[in-house]
C-alpha cells in the first residue's frame, strides 16, 4: 500500500495546533489586550481541534499499519498491546516528570492514546455499522453518566464564559475556572480515567473508533465512493454542534458537562463540542485525502508544507513531549528555588505565540539533523526498540538465517521501519 500523505498532513496539523495552543495558554494569562489572541490560540487555531485530530488518527492508522504488515485488518494482538501499554506508561511518566506529581492522575492525551490503542482490538472483527452505533451510544450516554457526578469541584469550582468571545456571543463557549484536578481517592482516579478527566475514555473513544471506520473504508478502496456521504455527515455534525451550543446559550439553567442543549466546552468536552469537532475532523480528513492522495502528482516532488508535515509526523511523540518540557521543567525548577510559579504569568500572549511559531520553525531542521542518526534516542526510537525486542527470538531462529542476514542488521532494520511508521500509527 502506497504512502498515505493525508495522515502525515493531519498529524502535522495536529502538532502545529497543539504547540500554537499550549504556549499562549500556559505562559500567559490572556487578560486585557491579550484576550483576543488568547482565545484564538486556545480555541480556534488549535486547542479545540488538534487533540481530536490526533486521536482520530489512532484508529485510522491502526488499520493502515495492520494492512501494511499482514495484508489484513487484524494486527498482531501482542504487538498492539505492547505498543499501547508502552504509550500509556510514557504518558504517566510524562505527567510525573514534566508536569509534576500533582498532575499524575489528570489523564493526559498520551494515556488515552495508549488505552485506546488496546481497546481498538475488538474493532477488527466488528462490522462498521455496529461501530457507528457504538459511537452514537457513547455520545448520548456520556452526559447522562456525568449527571451522577458533581464535576465542578474537579474543575476549580465551576465554569465561566471564555474571555473575549463572550463579549460578542455570551454563553456560547465556556472554560473551566481551573484545569482538572484529580480527586484524592482511588475511586476518583478511576472515575477520571473513564469519565471526568482531561481525556477520559467517554466520550473521547468515539474519535479513534470513527478513525478506524474511515481507515477500513480507505484500505478497502471504498473511500472514494463514500467521501460525499462522509462530508455531508461531517457538515451535519458541525451544524448540530453549533446549533445545540447556541440553543444552550439562550437556555437558562444549563449544565455544561451534563446537558444536551449546552454551550461549547472542551474541558470537560460538552455534548455540543464533541459532535462539532467530530464533524470537523471528518470533513477535514476527507478533504486532505482528496488533495494529497487522490489528486497526488507522482511525478512532482512534494511541496514544502508536505515535507514539513511528514517530518513532524515522523517524530510526533518526541515533539509532543519536548514542546511541554521546554517550558514546564524550567518553570518548575524556578519554583523549586524561588517559591514562585510563573505558569500562566510569565509573558504576554503575543510573545508566547511568537515563541510557539519559532519552535515550530526550529523543529524541522533539528529533526532533519536527527534523521542522520536514524532518530537515535528519540521517543520513536525507544518505542521501536521495545516493539522489536518482542520479535527477537523468532527473528534469530527464522528470518536472518533464511534471508542470509546477521541478526544485528536485521534488528536494526526492524527498528528503522517501526520508527518510520510513527508513534501514533
Amino acid at each position: 500500500m502506497k504512502r498515505v500523505d493525508s495522515v502525515d498532513v493531519l498529524r502535522g496539523l495536529a502538532l502545529i495546533a497543539m504547540v500554537i495552543c499550549h504556549y499562549p495558554i500556559f505562559l500567559s494569562s490572556g487578560e486585557g489586550a491579550d484576550a483576543a489572541l488568547h482565545f484564538l490560540s486556545n480555541h480556534l487555531l488549535g486547542g479545540d481541534f488538534g487533540a481530536s485530530w490526533f486521536v482520530f488518527l489512532v484508529g485510522l492508522s491502526q488499520v493502515l499499519s495492520a494492512r501494511k504488515r499482514t495484508g489484513q485488518q487484524g494486527p498482531d494482538a501482542g504487538r498492539v498491546v505492547t505498543r499501547g501499554a508502552a504509550i500509556f506508561i510514557i504518558g504517566l511518566l510524562f505527567l510525573l516528570v514534566v508536569q509534576g506529581y500533582e498532575e499524575l492522575w489528570d489523564w493526559d492525551i498520551l494515556t488515552f492514546i495508549g488505552a485506546a490503542t488496546i481497546l481498538l482490538l475488538p474493532c477488527r472483527g466488528t462490522p462498521s455499522w455496529k461501530l457507528i452505533l457504538f459511537c452514537i451510544a457513547v455520545l448520548f450516554v456520556t452526559p447522562w453518566l456525568r449527571s451522577f457526578v458533581d464535576l465542578a469541584p474537579f474543575y476549580g469550582g465551576g465554569f465561566e464564559n471564555a474571555k473575549w468571545i463572550s463579549d460578542y456571543i455570551p454563553n456560547f463557549v465556556f472554560d473551566p475556572i481551573r484545569d482538572y484536578e484529580s480527586g484524592s481517592t482511588v475511586f476518583h482516579v478511576v472515575l477520571g480515567f473513564f469519565l471526568i478527566g482531561q481525556f477520559p475514555l467517554l466520550p473521547w473513544i468515539v474519535f479513534p473508533v470513527a478513525g478506524f471506520v474511515i481507515g477500513r473504508r480507505l484500505t478497502e478502496n471504498r473511500l472514494a465512493s463514500d467521501a460525499p456521504l462522509i462530508v455531508i455527515i461531517g457538515f451535519m455534525l458541525i451544524s448540530m454542534g453549533l446549533f445545540t451550543a447556541y440553543a444552550g446559550s439562550i437556555r437558562p439553567g444549563f449544565s455544561v458537562p451534563n446537558d444536551y442543549l449546552v454551550p461549547l466546552s472542551f474541558y470537560p468536552s460538552s455534548f455540543s463540542m464533541v459532535i462539532f469537532i467530530l464533524g470537523v475532523v471528518l470533513v477535514l480528513y476527507t478533504a486532505l485525502w482528496r488533495i494529497y492522495d487522490v489528486n497526488r502528482d507522482e511525478m512532482s516532488a512534494p511541496g514544502i508544507f508536505l515535507k514539513y508535515c511528514r517530518q513532524l509526523s515522523k517524530y510526533s511523540l518526541t515533539i509532543y513531549v519536548t514542546h511541554f518540557a521546554f517550558f514546564f521543567i524550567p518553570l518548575r525548577i524556578v519554583r523549586l528555588f524561588t517559591g514562585t510559579y510563573y505558569l500562566r504569568d510569565l509573558m504576554s500572549t503575543s510573545v508566547a505565540f511568537g515563541l510557539a511559531v519559532i519552535l515550530l520553525l526550529a523543529y524541522y531542521p533539528v529533526l532533519k539533523l536527527w534523521d542522520r542518526v536514524d532518530g537515535k534516542y528519540s521517543f520513536e526510537w525507544l518505542l521501536a526498540r521495545l516493539l522489536s525486542s518482542g520479535k527477537r527470538k523468532h527473528a534469530v531462529i527464522a528470518r536472518p538465517h533464511a534471508q542470509g542476514r546477521s541478526y544485528p542488521k536485521y534488528q536494526e532494520g526492524l527498528i528503522k521501519a517501526a520508527k518510520e511508521r510513527g508513534i501514533f500509527q
